[in-house]
């Protein structure tokens, strides 16, 4: 059987969050260790080269490539990263013309037809889900058939001036997660020490990223939803303690993130995966999303007890006119009830906020710094407002305001999008004042000390994290 490399795009910590860089995410990606096990499990020789999270340049992940000398690349690429997948497409072909490209990932599924023009080095781009399309693409491949007949993907057809792209018809969703295999962490070289999440998601070490549901039922217009749908699926509660006691026993895990965004909504599924914790003794410790509408007192003490410590909960704004534009379905009381009562069974919480919404204003932001700072928050992740590809803002993010629509620049970091009445200044200095207004506080401070006090293998990664924080609310000016 044919051989493939699945990788992310070398971007460094440095291009993917500037002055953020030491408190980076440089934890692996899911998607390209799930479909590795896939191709893996039907018999493909399946290799993973883990670029960004390894901070690997593009000049060691081509030596890589020389060295295996694969017949297929598989690329997953963000909006941002998609322009660096490019590139590296482009010198692949340079090594060997015949390696097949293939990129996946939700910008191509977002943008199937653009990206495939703009960058003529990809050739075959996976749209949708991926595990049943990728197997089903190599055995096409292997056997030299038409790609008409695989479900889920775009390709070149025919040869120079006659070349074409072709769509093919969707692929439908997989009813049961259940029959695929777990993500194979071991074609990750050095996991789990080699990675680590953002200093300020973490309570212990070392840590692994999971993934127990697909879809989201929620329309707000920010969100881009074309590689999972609407229609929300779920593991079962005992692949997913299957799947934890494996990265427990097999590989030391002591800390989980938890990183879909309906965790908390399958309650029946969340009360066993929690009792099971408790009855297996487990010694775990873990984070999770969750909506402020979908938490009670009582799950979230069940929770508590089986080792959460943190809910990042999606707030985004402090004017609720904001809130109702964007589809969030949820109200400033609900934040404040929700936030409380986590606080109450004993759970940290950290808000997710956007600056630059449509219809946004000096007022709205001091509105949404202030409700920051009102309710019984731990942490903040403040980011600009981006219309991304395949999202309904994306296509009425010019009624609002200036869009900029620079792929390469969609990183969540810079100001892409400019509402009508602000401007790029205004943003990037009302992001530093509500990091700095809400984290310079005594609570905030203590509450740091005291983590440190508690953990105190996790200094060092705090304190990396509190320097990029300075630099970024304290910028030089040169």
């Amino acid at each position: 059987m044919s051989s493939i490399i699945f990788m992310t795009p070398p971007l460094s910590l440095e291009a993917r969050y500037g002055s953020w860089a030491k408190a980076g995410n440089a934890m692996p990606s899911l998607g390209i260790i799930s479909l590795a096990a896939v191709t893996r499990k039907y018999g493909f020789d399946s290799l993973v080269i883990e670029a960004a999270a390894r901070d690997l340049d593009q000049g060691q992940v081509l030596q890589k490539i020389r060295e295996i000398k694969p017949c297929h690349v598989g690329l997953s690429a963000t909006t941002f990263s998609i322009g660096t997948s490019a590139q590296l497409a482009g010198r692949i072909k340079l090594i060997d013309e015949n390696i097949t490209i293939i990129v996946g990932g939700p910008h191509i599924t977002s943008a199937p037809q653009e990206t495939m023009e703009r960058f003529s080095d990809f050739d075959v781009g996976v749209v949708g889900e991926g595990e049943t399309t990728i197997v089903e693409l190599l055995k096409a491949l292997e056997n030299g058939e038409k790609l008409e007949t695989v479900k889920g993907v775009i390709y070149r057809e025919g040869e120079g001036e006659d070349r074409s792209l072709k769509l093919t018809s969707s692929r439908e969703l997989i009813e049961d997660l259940d029959q695929l295999p777990f993500p194979a962490h071991d074609l990750l070289e050095g996991f789990p020490r080699a990675f680590h999440p953002p200093p300020f998601k973490m309570a212990r070490f070392p840590a692994a990223a999971i993934v127990t549901s697909r879809g989201c039922p929620n329309r707000c217009i920010f969100c881009d939803r074309s590689v999972f749908g609407n229609r929300c699926r779920a593991f079962s509660s005992e692949y997913i303690i299957n799947w934890i006691k494996e990265l427990v026993y097999g590989y030391g895990i002591k800390e989980l993130l938890i990183e879909d965004d309906t965790f908390v909504m399958f309650k029946s599924r969340l009360i066993k995966i929690c009792e099971s914790i408790l009855r297996e003794k487990l010694d775990l410790s873990w984070s999770c999303l969750g909506r402020v509408d979908m938490v009670t007192p009582e799950i979230l003490e069940l929770m508590h007890k089986a080792g959460c410590w943190e809910i990042g909960y999606g707030i985004e704004s402090g004017a609720q006119h904001i809130l109702d534009l964007e589809k969030k379905k949820i109200d400033l009381a609900q934040v404040e009830q929700a936030v409380a009562w986590t606080r109450e069974a004993g759970i940290l919480t950290k808000g997710f906020f956007m600056v630059g919404h449509p219809l946004e204003s000096e007022e709205t932001i001091s509105k949404t710094i202030n409700f920051a700072k009102k309710i019984p928050l731990n942490d903040i992740s403040v980011m600009m407002l981006t219309p991304f590809p395949g999202s309904e803002l994306y296509e009425i993010a010019h009624q609002y305001g200036v869009f900029t629509n620079s792929w390469d620049k969609m990183n969540l970091l810079q100001p892409v999008f400019i509402p009508k009445g602000l401007d790029e200044e205004i943003l990037n200095s009302s992001t530093r004042k509500m990091l700095k207004e809400f984290y310079l506080r005594p609570r905030i401070i203590w509450n740091y000390f005291l983590r440190m006090v508690k953990n105190p293998g996790n200094i060092f990664r705090i304190l990396k994290g509190f320097y990029a924080f300075l630099i970024t609310v304290f910028p030089v000016r040169r």
